[in-house]
Protein backbone atom coordinates (compact mmCIF):
# COMPACT_ATOMS: atom_id res chain seq x y z
CA UNK A 1 0.00 0.00 0.00
CA UNK A 2 1.39 3.42 -0.89
CA UNK A 3 1.87 6.28 1.55
CA UNK A 4 -0.90 8.23 -0.17
CA UNK A 5 -3.40 5.40 0.37
CA UNK A 6 -2.32 5.03 3.98
CA UNK A 7 -2.73 8.75 4.70
CA UNK A 8 -6.17 8.73 3.03
CA UNK A 9 -7.25 5.81 5.20
CA UNK A 10 -5.97 7.61 8.32
CA UNK A 11 -7.89 10.73 7.42
CA UNK A 12 -11.09 8.75 7.06
CA UNK A 13 -10.83 7.38 10.61
CA UNK A 14 -10.03 8.85 13.98
CA UNK A 15 -7.41 7.38 16.31
CA UNK A 16 -9.95 4.91 17.66
CA UNK A 17 -10.82 3.59 14.22
CA UNK A 18 -14.22 5.31 14.08
CA UNK A 19 -15.21 6.60 10.63
CA UNK A 20 -15.05 10.39 10.48
CA UNK A 21 -18.02 12.32 9.10
CA UNK A 22 -17.42 15.03 6.56
CA UNK A 23 -18.88 18.22 8.11
CA UNK A 24 -19.86 19.44 4.67
CA UNK A 25 -22.14 16.40 4.08
CA UNK A 26 -25.54 16.73 5.79
CA UNK A 27 -26.85 13.69 7.66
CA UNK A 28 -30.31 12.51 6.60
CA UNK A 29 -33.01 14.22 8.65
CA UNK A 30 -35.61 12.23 10.53
CA UNK A 31 -39.12 13.70 10.18
CA UNK A 32 -40.33 15.33 13.35
CA UNK A 33 -43.25 13.97 15.34
CA UNK A 34 -45.47 16.76 14.07
CA UNK A 35 -44.62 15.98 10.45
CA UNK A 36 -45.32 12.27 10.93
CA UNK A 37 -48.59 13.05 12.66
CA UNK A 38 -49.60 15.46 9.89
CA UNK A 39 -48.84 12.80 7.28
CA UNK A 40 -50.96 10.24 9.10
CA UNK A 41 -53.85 12.66 9.50
CA UNK A 42 -53.63 13.58 5.80
CA UNK A 43 -53.62 9.89 4.84
CA UNK A 44 -56.64 9.19 7.06
CA UNK A 45 -58.55 12.14 5.61
CA UNK A 46 -57.71 11.03 2.06
CA UNK A 47 -58.85 7.46 2.73
CA UNK A 48 -61.97 8.69 4.53
CA UNK A 49 -62.89 11.08 1.70
CA UNK A 50 -62.31 8.48 -1.00
CA UNK A 51 -64.16 5.89 1.05
CA UNK A 52 -67.12 8.22 1.53
CA UNK A 53 -67.45 8.61 -2.24
CA UNK A 54 -67.18 4.86 -2.80
CA UNK A 55 -69.63 4.17 0.01
CA UNK A 56 -72.20 6.66 -1.28
CA UNK A 57 -72.01 5.55 -4.91
CA UNK A 58 -71.35 1.81 -4.59
CA UNK A 59 -71.69 0.27 -1.13
CA UNK A 60 -74.75 2.13 0.20
CA UNK A 61 -76.95 1.31 -2.83
CA UNK A 62 -75.95 -2.36 -2.59
CA UNK A 63 -76.69 -2.47 1.12
CA UNK A 64 -80.00 -0.69 0.57
CA UNK A 65 -80.96 -2.97 -2.33
CA UNK A 66 -80.40 -6.01 -0.16
CA UNK A 67 -82.34 -4.46 2.72
CA UNK A 68 -85.23 -3.52 0.41
CA UNK A 69 -85.32 -7.06 -0.99
CA UNK A 70 -85.59 -8.44 2.54
CA UNK A 71 -88.36 -5.97 3.40
CA UNK A 72 -90.28 -6.89 0.23
CA UNK A 73 -89.93 -10.58 1.06
CA UNK A 74 -91.26 -9.87 4.55
CA UNK A 75 -94.16 -7.85 3.13
CA UNK A 76 -95.00 -10.56 0.58
CA UNK A 77 -95.00 -13.17 3.35
CA UNK A 78 -97.23 -10.98 5.55
CA UNK A 79 -99.66 -10.39 2.66
CA UNK A 80 -99.89 -14.11 1.85
CA UNK A 81 -100.44 -15.01 5.50
CA UNK A 82 -102.92 -12.17 6.04
CA UNK A 83 -100.92 -10.54 8.82
CA UNK A 84 -99.84 -7.30 7.09
CA UNK A 85 -100.84 -4.38 9.36
CA UNK A 86 -104.06 -2.57 8.46
CA UNK A 87 -104.72 -0.87 11.78
CA UNK A 88 -102.85 0.90 14.56
CA UNK A 89 -100.73 0.44 16.53
CA UNK A 90 -97.96 -0.36 14.03
CA UNK A 91 -94.36 -0.68 15.14
CA UNK A 92 -91.94 1.76 13.47
CA UNK A 93 -90.01 0.14 10.64
CA UNK A 94 -92.68 -2.47 9.90
CA UNK A 95 -93.44 -2.84 6.16
CA UNK A 96 -97.05 -1.82 5.54
CA UNK A 97 -97.33 -1.73 1.75
CA UNK A 98 -95.87 -1.25 -1.70
CA UNK A 99 -96.14 1.91 -3.84
CA UNK A 100 -95.76 1.62 -7.62
CA UNK A 101 -95.88 4.13 -10.47
CA UNK A 102 -95.06 1.90 -13.46
CA UNK A 103 -94.97 4.74 -16.01
CA UNK A 104 -92.19 6.51 -14.06
CA UNK A 105 -90.19 3.59 -12.74
CA UNK A 106 -91.14 4.19 -9.10
CA UNK A 107 -91.38 1.12 -6.87
CA UNK A 108 -90.96 1.41 -3.12
CA UNK A 109 -91.64 -0.69 -0.08
CA UNK A 110 -93.31 1.49 2.54
CA UNK A 111 -92.45 1.13 6.22
CA UNK A 112 -94.13 2.73 9.19
CA UNK A 113 -92.45 5.97 10.23
CA UNK A 114 -90.52 8.73 8.48
CA UNK A 115 -87.44 9.38 10.59
CA UNK A 116 -83.95 9.12 9.08
CA UNK A 117 -83.57 5.54 10.30
CA UNK A 118 -86.85 4.40 8.72
CA UNK A 119 -86.25 6.27 5.44
CA UNK A 120 -82.87 4.54 5.13
CA UNK A 121 -84.83 1.27 4.75
CA UNK A 122 -87.49 2.41 2.29
CA UNK A 123 -90.25 4.94 1.79
CA UNK A 124 -91.99 5.88 5.03
CA UNK A 125 -95.64 6.23 6.00
CA UNK A 126 -96.25 9.39 8.02
CA UNK A 127 -97.54 8.25 11.39
CA UNK A 128 -100.99 9.64 12.10
CA UNK A 129 -102.05 9.80 8.45
CA UNK A 130 -104.46 7.28 6.95
CA UNK A 131 -103.21 4.01 5.53
CA UNK A 132 -103.43 3.74 1.72
CA UNK A 133 -106.90 2.70 0.58
CA UNK A 134 -108.57 3.87 3.78
CA UNK A 135 -110.63 7.05 4.32
CA UNK A 136 -108.70 10.31 4.59
CA UNK A 137 -105.27 11.45 3.49
CA UNK A 138 -102.35 9.03 3.44
CA UNK A 139 -98.85 10.55 3.30
CA UNK A 140 -95.69 8.74 2.23
CA UNK A 141 -92.18 10.24 2.23
CA UNK A 142 -89.13 8.91 0.42
CA UNK A 143 -85.54 9.81 -0.38
CA UNK A 144 -84.57 11.50 -3.64
CA UNK A 145 -80.78 11.05 -3.56
CA UNK A 146 -79.25 8.89 -0.86
CA UNK A 147 -79.58 5.22 0.01
CA UNK A 148 -82.13 3.64 -2.35
CA UNK A 149 -83.53 6.99 -3.54
CA UNK A 150 -86.94 5.40 -4.13
CA UNK A 151 -88.44 8.76 -5.10
CA UNK A 152 -85.61 9.88 -7.38
CA UNK A 153 -88.02 9.81 -10.35
CA UNK A 154 -90.88 11.50 -8.52
CA UNK A 155 -90.19 14.71 -10.45
CA UNK A 156 -91.13 12.86 -13.66
CA UNK A 157 -94.67 12.13 -12.47
CA UNK A 158 -97.41 13.93 -14.40
CA UNK A 159 -101.07 14.66 -13.79
CA UNK A 160 -103.16 11.64 -14.79
CA UNK A 161 -100.51 9.03 -13.95
CA UNK A 162 -101.77 5.93 -12.15
CA UNK A 163 -100.41 4.92 -8.74
CA UNK A 164 -100.95 1.49 -7.21
CA UNK A 165 -100.69 0.92 -3.48
CA UNK A 166 -100.71 -2.64 -2.18
CA UNK A 167 -101.51 -3.21 1.50
CA UNK A 168 -102.98 -5.92 3.69
CA UNK A 169 -106.40 -4.92 2.34
CA UNK A 170 -105.45 -5.51 -1.30
CA UNK A 171 -104.58 -3.21 -4.21
CA UNK A 172 -105.69 0.41 -4.24
CA UNK A 173 -105.66 2.66 -7.31
CA UNK A 174 -104.94 6.38 -7.36
CA UNK A 175 -104.78 9.00 -10.10
CA UNK A 176 -102.38 11.93 -9.86
CA UNK A 177 -104.23 15.23 -9.42
CA UNK A 178 -101.35 17.69 -9.17
CA UNK A 179 -97.58 17.99 -8.74
CA UNK A 180 -96.25 20.99 -6.83
CA UNK A 181 -93.11 22.29 -5.18
CA UNK A 182 -93.58 23.77 -1.72
CA UNK A 183 -91.44 25.05 1.10
CA UNK A 184 -89.93 22.08 2.91
CA UNK A 185 -91.51 23.10 6.22
CA UNK A 186 -94.97 23.77 4.79
CA UNK A 187 -97.26 21.42 6.72
CA UNK A 188 -100.06 22.19 4.24
CA UNK A 189 -98.19 19.88 1.85
CA UNK A 190 -99.70 16.95 3.74
CA UNK A 191 -103.27 18.22 3.68
CA UNK A 192 -105.90 17.24 1.14
CA UNK A 193 -109.58 16.75 0.51
CA UNK A 194 -111.43 13.45 0.42
CA UNK A 195 -109.44 10.27 0.09
CA UNK A 196 -105.95 11.00 -1.16
CA UNK A 197 -102.42 9.67 -1.34
CA UNK A 198 -99.60 12.19 -0.99
CA UNK A 199 -96.07 11.29 -2.05
CA UNK A 200 -93.32 13.67 -1.01
CA UNK A 201 -89.56 14.06 -1.13
CA UNK A 202 -87.14 16.86 -0.26
CA UNK A 203 -85.33 18.00 -3.41
CA UNK A 204 -82.98 20.34 -1.53
CA UNK A 205 -82.82 21.97 1.85
CA UNK A 206 -85.65 24.40 1.12
CA UNK A 207 -88.01 22.72 -1.37
CA UNK A 208 -90.32 19.77 -1.14
CA UNK A 209 -91.78 18.00 -4.17
CA UNK A 210 -95.38 16.97 -3.53
CA UNK A 211 -97.49 14.59 -5.62
CA UNK A 212 -101.19 14.40 -4.70
CA UNK A 213 -103.38 11.62 -6.04
CA UNK A 214 -107.06 10.82 -5.57
CA UNK A 215 -108.37 7.35 -4.72
CA UNK A 216 -110.21 5.77 -7.66
CA UNK A 217 -110.77 2.30 -6.16
CA UNK A 218 -113.33 1.56 -3.41
CA UNK A 219 -112.67 3.05 0.02
CA UNK A 220 -111.98 0.30 2.54
CA UNK A 221 -112.72 0.37 6.28
CA UNK A 222 -110.21 2.14 8.47
CA UNK A 223 -108.66 0.66 11.56
CA UNK A 224 -108.05 2.31 14.89
CA UNK A 225 -106.95 5.93 14.60
CA UNK A 226 -104.29 7.47 16.80
CA UNK A 227 -103.47 10.96 17.97
CA UNK A 228 -99.99 11.88 16.83
CA UNK A 229 -98.12 15.18 16.73
CA UNK A 230 -95.70 15.23 13.81
CA UNK A 231 -92.20 16.42 14.71
CA UNK A 232 -89.57 17.96 12.44
CA UNK A 233 -87.68 14.67 12.60
CA UNK A 234 -90.59 13.07 10.73
CA UNK A 235 -90.67 15.60 7.89
CA UNK A 236 -87.38 14.50 6.31
CA UNK A 237 -85.64 17.79 7.16
CA UNK A 238 -83.13 16.60 9.73
CA UNK A 239 -80.99 13.57 10.30
CA UNK A 240 -80.84 11.14 13.17
CA UNK A 241 -78.97 12.95 15.95
CA UNK A 242 -78.36 9.67 17.78
CA UNK A 243 -76.23 8.52 14.82
CA UNK A 244 -73.44 10.85 15.95
CA UNK A 245 -73.01 8.64 19.01
CA UNK A 246 -72.70 5.59 16.75
CA UNK A 247 -70.12 7.45 14.64
CA UNK A 248 -68.12 8.27 17.78
CA UNK A 249 -68.27 4.66 18.99
CA UNK A 250 -67.07 3.24 15.67
CA UNK A 251 -64.27 5.83 15.45
CA UNK A 252 -63.19 4.82 18.96
CA UNK A 253 -63.12 1.17 17.87
CA UNK A 254 -61.09 2.21 14.81
CA UNK A 255 -58.59 3.97 17.10
CA UNK A 256 -58.23 0.81 19.20
CA UNK A 257 -57.55 -1.23 16.06
CA UNK A 258 -54.92 1.30 14.96
CA UNK A 259 -53.21 1.09 18.36
CA UNK A 260 -53.30 -2.71 18.27
CA UNK A 261 -51.81 -2.89 14.77
CA UNK A 262 -48.08 -2.64 15.78
CA UNK A 263 -48.56 -5.31 18.47
CA UNK A 264 -50.31 -7.65 16.02
CA UNK A 265 -47.53 -7.08 13.47
CA UNK A 266 -44.87 -8.03 16.04
CA UNK A 267 -46.77 -11.16 17.07
CA UNK A 268 -47.95 -12.41 13.67
CA UNK A 269 -45.90 -10.62 11.05
CA UNK A 270 -46.94 -7.86 8.68
CA UNK A 271 -48.66 -10.07 6.08
CA UNK A 272 -50.78 -12.03 8.55
CA UNK A 273 -51.62 -8.84 10.47
CA UNK A 274 -52.98 -7.21 7.33
CA UNK A 275 -54.97 -10.35 6.48
CA UNK A 276 -56.54 -10.31 9.94
CA UNK A 277 -57.10 -6.59 10.44
CA UNK A 278 -58.08 -5.48 6.91
CA UNK A 279 -61.56 -7.13 6.96
CA UNK A 280 -62.14 -5.75 10.45
CA UNK A 281 -61.13 -2.26 9.32
CA UNK A 282 -63.43 -2.47 6.28
CA UNK A 283 -66.34 -3.56 8.47
CA UNK A 284 -65.71 -0.68 10.88
CA UNK A 285 -65.48 1.76 7.95
CA UNK A 286 -68.82 0.60 6.50
CA UNK A 287 -70.52 0.88 9.89
CA UNK A 288 -69.03 4.35 10.40
CA UNK A 289 -70.15 5.62 7.00
CA UNK A 290 -73.58 4.01 7.45
CA UNK A 291 -74.09 5.87 10.72
CA UNK A 292 -72.69 9.07 9.24
CA UNK A 293 -75.11 8.87 6.28
CA UNK A 294 -78.06 9.05 8.71
CA UNK A 295 -76.98 12.43 10.06
CA UNK A 296 -78.04 14.31 6.91
CA UNK A 297 -81.59 15.38 5.95
CA UNK A 298 -83.71 12.23 6.02
CA UNK A 299 -85.58 12.71 2.75
CA UNK A 300 -82.62 13.70 0.58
Amino acid sequence: MSDIDTRAEILEHDVFGTPMVDPLVEAPRTPSTRVRLARRVAAVLLVFSFGSIVFGSVIAPLVHERRSAMLEEQLASDLINGVAPVSNPIAAGTPIGLIEIPARGVRAVVVEGTTAEQLSKGAGHLIGSALPGQPGVSAVLGRSRNHGAEFANLDEVEVGDSITATTGQGEHSYEVLDVTVRASRDMAAFEGEGHMLILSTVVDGNDRLVVRAGLTSPVLPAGTSIEHVTSSDELGLVGDSSSWLQVAVWLFVAALIALAHPFVVRQMGKRVAWMVLSPVAMWIAVETWSALSLTGPAAL
